[in-house]
């Protein structure tokens, strides 16, 4: 097996796609800055692109061959992570041209753990049966995205990590940290080898399990 392997397209386009947008956004207003409500955008778009990175057009051939499962992914996996990351660096670049880049640590932290999320759902939809479940996380991704943008802005509260300001608090770091180590736990299990121990049971469908309760 290759040790490289190309990143899906729609990984590829959303990169180009949200670093052009950043672009556009940067020259069209030159003395006001990008707003934070794109960047935030920008994010997202980039956390949905990475379901895309475990899609498999040919997972009933490929599931069965020798190879591991992180053996097979592993390769897709770093050059669609490489492709998101140098997308994530020029538009830190850009929005740092424009006086208007958010604390790099935190908004790094928070894209790592809305891909660590996005990826463990795609694997979850993947372990279950679905070949290709970028096309269904990515638009959820961006949508619940910018419906928590929108509560923050009408309840008045911090649900994402703060850009501004002192800071997160203690415990809103805690939580974001949890739900990275959360996202990081169901991604391992959800790839686990079909022959490993236990691994059966995330593969059966509620179909196989009423067929098997009814020739019971």
């Amino acid at each position: 097996m290759n040790a490289w392997a190309a990143p899906p397209r729609p990984t590829l386009l959303t990169a180009g796609g949200v670093v052009v947008l950043m672009l556009l956004a940067a020259v069209a207003q030159p003395d006001a800055g990008v707003s934070p409500f794109v960047t935030r955008v920008a994010v997202l778009a980039l956390a949905g692109g990475a379901a895309y990175l475990l899609d498999d057009a040919a997972a009933q051939l490929t599931s069965v061959t020798p190879p591991g499962v992180w053996h097979r992914r592993g390769p897709g996996l770093s050059s669609g992570a490489g492709v998101l990351a140098a997308a994530w660096v020029v538009i830190l670049l850009v929005l740092g041209w424009q006086d208007s880049r958010p604390p790099v640590a935190i908004a790094t932290g928070e894209l790592t753990v809305l891909c660590l999320a996005s990826v463990a759902a795609a694997a979850t939809l993947f372990r279950r049966g679905d070949a290709q479940p970028g096309v269904r996380v990515a638009p959820v991704v961006v949508l619940s995205g910018v419906c928590v943008i929108m509560a923050e802005s009408v309840l008045r509260t911090t649900i994402l990590l703060p850009w501004d300001g002192p800071g997160p608090g203690r415990a809103l770091e805690l939580a974001w940290v949890g739900l990275g180590l959360l996202a990081a736990v169901v991604l391992l299990v959800a790839s686990r080898d079909p022959a490993s121990p236990g691994a059966a049971l995330w593969v059966r469908s509620p179909r196989r399990r009423s067929t098997d309760s009814g020739s019971a």
